[in-house]
């Protein structure tokens, strides 16, 4: 048994010979700042899995050109990421994996949870700017500054996301002063007390319906869904459940979508509160009842999810009979009836539908550790949506993917995203109708 000495890190470099090279998307975070640290290479990601050589690469996994087998071999051997030297690029549907100009936002309530995205964000070397939400009406084009806004887990209710603190009184200055040496290093304001305000809020709407992407986490994951920016989705409302800081079992939905490339399936993923999501293709029919049901229902005429009929009872005219329509499971889109479809203007356009990348686990399998009551309620639930939005995006997790340092496996769905932000459409399947 010896010592062992120095920094520990996993074998990485360039091996084989060629100007094409290709990387396994395996989740690792250190693809992310390796985009960042070779901003001038060209970074192709394969929409599909393919083969070269001897080896076989999952779907995500880059090709990588225009950079000397040198100079990517040191970066790649500092980062612990293995390269494969290819003599030609493989024949794989591609799209660009272009380092996005990131923004972090923050409000002026609490800081404190956003705080672990940066610290997130500073150890893997990916740079940002760091906003507060009353920047958004100062800018008159957010695109050009920003392709992604991440909006981590907020302070305070929706609306005073939006309004902010009581304005009577004195401002509330944060700031560096010769009083307060301390403050202000990372951003400042002269008074703390304005929130985002509508018209930051409609800044934020044109950022995302020019084609720029909003990333959102736990509250502000609601924020995005009550202010009318993901259409078909609702937040699930579950009194019973009892969840404080658990790690539950997620699964993979839709491991064609670019947020999910190189995450394996079964993941644990850390959860406060048990927050899920329901989905829908009606612009207001989030609850995903596949019979146009609401959370509460009169006693007799079953739950959410059963025809709105009373119990038991079948109607005296088959006219009055509800439609039978395909099973759909909790992480679905329910089937369009045909009532839906006779006045289509609820109905969301396909191109424009919810897309659930992750879910969590079957009631069995949910609990990894920690505390669980209820799970029952959230079994099966979405907990990643991506949710198009005109041009751009906005992405919703149910969790928070990036806290205290300690979940470092679900940082890949945030660096997928931003890598892969101008193409989150890839290996979409539009509904027929």
């Amino acid at each position: 048994m010896q010592r062992v000495e120095g920094t520990i890190r996993p074998e990485g470099g360039v091996s084989g010979s060629g100007s094409v090279f290709a990387i396994e998307n395996n989740g690792d975070n250190a693809l992310a700042t390796l985009r960042y640290q070779l901003k001038s290479a060209d970074f192709q990601v394969a929409e599909d899995a393919f083969s070269a050589g001897k080896r076989s690469f999952p779907r995500g996994s880059y090709i990588v050109r225009g950079i000397s087998s040198g100079e990517l071999d040191r970066a790649a051997k500092e980062l612990g990421v293995p390269v494969i030297a290819l003599g030609a690029a493989p024949p794989v549907k591609t799209h660009p994996a272009r380092a996005a100009r990131v923004a972090i936002m923050h409000d002026w309530i609490s800081t404190q949870t956003e705080g672990w995205w940066r610290m997130a964000f500073d150890f893997n070397r990916i740079p940002y700017d760091y906003i507060s939400t009353q920047d958004l009406s100062k800018e008159s084009n957010l695109n050009a500054k920003y392709d992604v806004i991440i909006f981590p887990p907020a302070g305070g209710s929706n609306q005073q996301i939006i309004e902010g603190l009581p304005m009577w009184r004195n401002p509330m200055p944060w700031k560096k002063t010769e009083l307060t040496p301390n403050l202000g290093n990372t951003d400042e304001t002269d008074d703390i007390r304005p929130g985002m305000g509508w018209n930051g809020l409609a800044a934020l709407q044109q950022f995302v319906a020019n084609g720029g992407v909003l990333i959102t986490a736990e509250n502000t994951a609601d924020f995005a869904v009550q202010l009318g920016m993901a259409n078909g989705v609702s937040v699930n409302t579950v009194p019973r459940l009892r969840v404080v800081g658990s790690l539950l079992r997620s699964k993979l939905v839709d491991d064609a979508s670019p947020i999910v490339y190189g995450v394996s399936d079964n993941m644990a993923i850390y959860s406060d509160e048990g927050s899920s999501f329901n989905v829908s293709a009606l612009k207001y029919g989030g609850r995903g009842s596949r019979f146009g049901g609401t959370e509460s229902r009169a006693t007799g005429r079953g739950t959410a999810d059963d025809p709105d009929v009373v119990q038991g009872r079948p109607p005296l005219d088959t006219a009055f009979m509800p439609e039978n329509l395909p099973k759909s499971e909790r992480w679905e889109l329910a089937p369009l009836t045909i009532e839906q479809l006779r006045s289509p203007i609820n109905i969301i356009p396909p191109d424009q539908r919810p897309r659930v990348a992750l879910r969590f686990g079957d009631q069995k399998d949910l609990l990894v550790s920690g505390l669980l009551d209820g799970g029952g309620d959230i079994a099966q639930r979405p907990i990643v949506v991506d949710v198009p939005l005109q041009k751009g995006h906005v992405v919703l997790f149910a969790s928070n993917p990036m806290w205290r340092g300690e979940t470092l496996g679900s940082y890949a769905l945030v660096f997928n995203t931003i890598l892969n932000w101008d193409n989150l459409n890839a290996g979409r399947k539009l509904d027929a109708r």
